[in-house]
């Protein structure tokens, strides 16, 4: 019986952490093997992560649909919403949506038929990974303080930080702008988190634990459910 190889192309190397992690192990129940990996954004420099721009995630993601052209491979992203460049496919259609769950899906579904192959399953997280921090603070805060060992002050920011999003109905829903955005957000109250977000912010998330995660992020919840069934998909197959 054949497993799913699923290539997730991520952001940074928080969200790679937190595939190889979490979503590595959980898949891997489902029968899919997740190959995460950062696409180079200055081969220059030989730096990885950060906003990728849409013309080289597309080359590099065709380019390896070529190597493997096997009908068991699979390919994702895994890319903030927030800041993404202006050169993807579909923000004219995009920006005429009020909610920014509507607003993904066009995006999505524009980078999907920009890449043409029915084995792409496209996802951009709303508005970006720290979002699904804040379906349980207090696992951050536990991260921030095994990180660091310290506690002064700490209770207090995160209660400040709980009332000023308690007016979101949930953490998709945190806004994009330069200083709102939830990793913003959580500098702005936690200020070490800026330096800590792979020592903090994957274990964290995984701590939450992904039944959580699930129900209190829909757009992540729906990826997630979509990708567990890719390796129902294939034994229906082969049985048939």
């Amino acid at each position: 019986m054949s497993w799913i190889r699923l290539y997730l192309t991520v952001e940074g190397e928080t969200e790679l952490k937190f595939a190889k992690e979490t979503l590595f192990p959980h898949l891997a129940k489902f029968e899919v093997e997740v190959r995460p990996r950062m696409i180079p954004t200055n081969r220059k420099l030989g730096t990885r992560g950060g906003a990728l721009n849409f013309q080289r995630l597309k080359n590099n993601t065709a380019h390896l649909m070529k190597e493997d052209a096997h009908p068991e491979a699979r390919f994702s992203t895994m890319i903030d919403l927030y800041a993404l460049p202006a050169d993807y496919p579909g923000w004219k259609g995009a920006e005429k949506k009020s909610k920014p769950a509507d607003r993904v899906l066009e995006l999505e579904k524009a980078l999907a038929a920009e890449l043409a192959d029915s084995r792409f399953i496209p996802f951009l997280q709303l508005h970006e990974f720290e979002a699904l921090l804040y379906c349980d603070l207090k696992k951050f805060q536990f991260g921030i303080q095994e990180a660091d060992k310290t506690t002064a002050q700490l209770d207090k920011a995160i209660a400040q930080l709980q009332k000023e999003v308690a007016c979101f109905s949930c953490p998709e829903d945190i806004n994009e702008g330069d200083t709102t955005a939830p990793s913003k957000r959580l500098i702005k109250h936690v200020p070490r988190y800026e330096n800590m977000k792979v020592r903090v912010g994957a274990p964290a998330a995984s701590a939450i634990g992904l039944p959580v995660l699930r129900e209190k992020c829909p757009h992540f919840g729906q990826w997630l459910t979509r990708l567990e069934n890719l390796g129902q998909s294939v034994q229906l197959r082969e049985k048939l």
